[in-house]
Parts: C-alpha cells; structure tokens; sequence
C-alpha cells in the first residue's frame, strides 16, 4: 500500500510534462529554445507524497517558463539585429531621386571642350608677328599671326593698273567725238584713197622719170668709181683701200635704182592693190565708228573687261587682308603650331582654340533610353576635385544608337559656368543621372 503515493505521483509528473511539451510547441514562427534536460528526483522513503507532487510539478513550469524566457529574448534579439541591418543598407544605398524614387544611373565619360578650332593660315608668307602662346585668352578678332605682305601688296597694285587702263577705255568709247577727231579721220580717208588709185592706175610719167633719173645717177657713180679703183688696182694692197669700198658702194647702189626702175616700168601688183585696199577700208570704218558713235555690243564688251579689272583688285585685296590672321572665336590657345620666321602656307595650322564651355559626352544602353529627356538633371564628378559635385544636364541626346554597343550618345553640360570653369578638357569624369 506504500506504493500507491509513488505511482500516482509518477502519473501526474507524465501529465505536466506533456503539457509542457505540447505549449512549448505552439510557438509558431518563433525560434524554440533548447530545454534543458530534467532530472527526476528519486523515491525517498517517509517523504509524504504531496510534498513530491509539489516538488515535482514546480520543476516542470519553472522549466516552462525558462523556455518562454529564452524563445522571448531570441526573437527580440533577431529583430533588432534585422533592423540594424536594414538601417546599414538604407544608409549605404545611393540617393534617389525624389520625383521618381529610383537610384541614379552612373556613366564613366571624359571632359572635352563644347568647340575646338584649328585655326589656319589662307595664304602663303613669312610670319611676321606671332604673339600668342599656350593658355593664352583671345577674343573674336584677335591677331593671331601676320604674315608678309610685300608680293600681295605688288599683285594689287598690278591689278589696280588694269582696271585703270580698262576704265579709260570705257570712257573713251562712250565720250562723242570732237570735230578736230573727224576731220582727221577724214584726212586719213583721202590718204588711204589716193594710195589705192595710184596702186589702180600704175605709175605716172613722174614716177618713171625719177625712176630713170636715180637709175642714170646709179651708173655715173659706178663708172667714177670704177676710174678711181683703175689707178690703184695694181697695189697688193687693194682690198684696204678707199678705191676699191666706194666701187662696191656704187655697184649696190645702181642694182638698187635697177630694180626700183623695173619695179615702175611693171607697175603695182595686186598684192599691193590689195594692201591700198584694206587701208582705205580701215580708214573708213574708222570714220563711220566716229560720226555713229560706239554700238551698245562695244560698251558692253568694254564693260565686262572693267569688271574683270574689279574682280583683279577685290581678289588681290582679299589675298593681303587674309595675310593677317585673326581669331575667328573666342577661346583659350592649347597648341601652337608656328612662331615668327617660319612659311605659313594656305591649309597649315597655326593654333588651336578650345572653347570655355565643356561638355561630357556618355554612352547609355539602349533600355535607359525611354528614362533620358533634354535637362534632366545629373551631377559631374571628377578626380581632381574629389569632395566637390558639379552640377549638369542633359543637353544632347543623339538621334541614332551606336549599332554595335546599342548605346546612345548622351551629352551633358555643367549648367554653372563658374564651375566649368574648373573642368578642364581630357579629365576623367564621372557622371550620375538622375
């Protein structure tokens, strides 16, 4: 009978401890903790059995309530931990934009200036003047270089002389004639006439006696030459003296007064008609030009070679004033192509001038496009100046994609000037879109 207390203590002990299980259990979606083992007190002899009851079910909830102790403060522990790391990725996470909450795009790029000019010589010559260097500041028209001007300044005053000469023609076909100019050409009128009936009518009887007259002169000379050469004629000498020259002197002449009197007696060729003829026609165009003034096709040909004369002088000043070179922009000089003493020649590079605006040229994949519109804001970031972000938007988005890449060619300009200022072409940058 002694064991009846010891069994129904068992019993009940068997009981809590399921109990304990089963609420220890029901912890849904929180960690369980591991319980620690439970020693089971043994039998003693006289110890009554409420007290071991007692004993027996306290230590069951105590354990129970351990459990719920440390399940509690491991949940507790677990969210804190997750909202630590939450708060470490908020604060490592980019900026957003505040209009549409996404983070912003990052593109590498490089600064260039917004123009680049090569400046150029357009004529040949010696450079005379060159007073710019690297990092020089020049204005629109500036002197960038002056070059030799002596040929062109020559070719000018070439070219002003025609266009005189062709001037004075013009006015010269347009002034009426005067009187005096018509009796002149009327007097050249009668010459050219009077030539051409004696070329008609042959010689005159004047004509063949002064023919005849010189031819008989022509032999006298001879035969008084050839009496002085007679006397002197045995001298070894002969060939050098007086006598034998004025015999040869008479002899040309009276082949000269033969021919001319052959020439009378025959009469004008028609050779010589012919000439006669074209003079007399010559003379009265001239004549009728005169008395009819200039026909209108005559100024205008006289005309046109005045404007050709122009067309010289405007030219060769073009050619002197493009001896003196000057900035056709305002910019900064990068490189220096010349210096004084050198050939400048049309095409050659004397300086190049970089623009104070820059711009970052981007390539942006092909999905981001529909995301870019013109003045979308972005920051610039540069090596040089790590701690400071400038300030930008997008100024040109290409119209065509980059086949290959499928990339578009974003550009982007510093919307602050002062801050441009800073950035200098050929940095690397980094831009962020927004």
């Amino acid at each position: 009978m002694k064991i009846q207390p010891a069994l129904r203590a068992s019993t009940l002990y068997r009981t809590l401890l399921l109990v304990v299980f089963m609420a220890s259990g029901c912890t849904f979606g929180q960690p369980t903790a591991t319980p620690e083992p439970f020693v089971v007190t043994p039998y003693a002899a006289g110890t009554p059995a409420t007290e071991a009851a007692t004993t027996a079910s306290a230590t069951p909830v105590a354990a129970a309530n351990a459990t719920n102790s440390t399940a509690t403060n491991t949940t507790t522990n677990a969210t804190a931990s997750e909202s630590a790391s939450q708060s470490a990725e908020q604060s490592a996470a980019p900026a957003v934009n505040a209009a549409t909450g996404a983070a912003p795009l990052s593109y590498n790029g490089e600064i260039a200036a917004d123009h680049q000019v090569i400046v150029v010589a357009e004529t040949a010559g010696m450079i005379l003047n060159f007073p710019l260097d690297v990092g020089a500041m020049v204005q629109q028209g500036d002197l960038v270089a002056q070059l030799d001007t002596t040929l062109l300044e020559a070719q000018k005053a070439q070219a002003m002389a025609g266009l005189a000469a062709a001037t004075a023609q013009l006015n010269l076909v347009k002034v009426a004639p005067t009187e005096s100019d018509l009796d002149a050409a009327r007097a050249g009128v009668a010459a050219a006439s009077a030539a051409y009936q004696r070329a008609l009518n042959g010689p005159t009887a004047e004509d063949q006696r002064l023919a005849l007259a010189q031819l008989k002169m022509a032999e006298a000379g001879v035969t008084v030459a050839q009496a002085g050469y007679n006397l002197v004629k045995g001298n070894p000498a002969i060939g050098a003296m007086p006598q034998s020259l004025q015999l040869q002197q008479a002899t040309l002449q009276l082949e000269a007064a033969q021919a001319q009197y052959d020439k009378v007696q025959k009469g004008a060729t028609q050779d010589v008609i012919s000439g006669a003829y074209a003079q007399l026609a010559n003379a009265r165009a001239q004549l009728q030009r005169l008395e009819d003034g200039a026909k209108p096709e005559q100024v205008q040909a006289v005309e046109a070679q005045v404007q050709q004369a122009e067309m010289a002088v405007y030219l060769a000043q073009l050619q002197l004033s493009k001896a003196t070179v000057k900035a056709p922009v305002n910019g900064i000089v990068s490189r220096v192509s010349a210096a004084v003493g050198t050939m400048a020649a049309p095409g050659v590079p004397l300086v190049t001038l970089l623009s104070r605006q820059v711009k970052v040229t981007i390539a942006v994949e092909e999905t981001r496009l529909s995301e870019l519109r013109i003045g979308q804001a972005a920051s610039i970031h540069v090596d040089a100046y790590p701690e400071r972000t400038f300030a930008g938007e997008i100024s040109i988005i290409a119209p065509e994609l980059d086949p290959a890449t499928r990339t578009v060619q974003v550009t982007i300009s510093p919307t602050d000037s002062t801050d441009a200022m800073l950035l200098a072409p050929g940095m690397f940058a980094t831009v962020e879109l927004y």
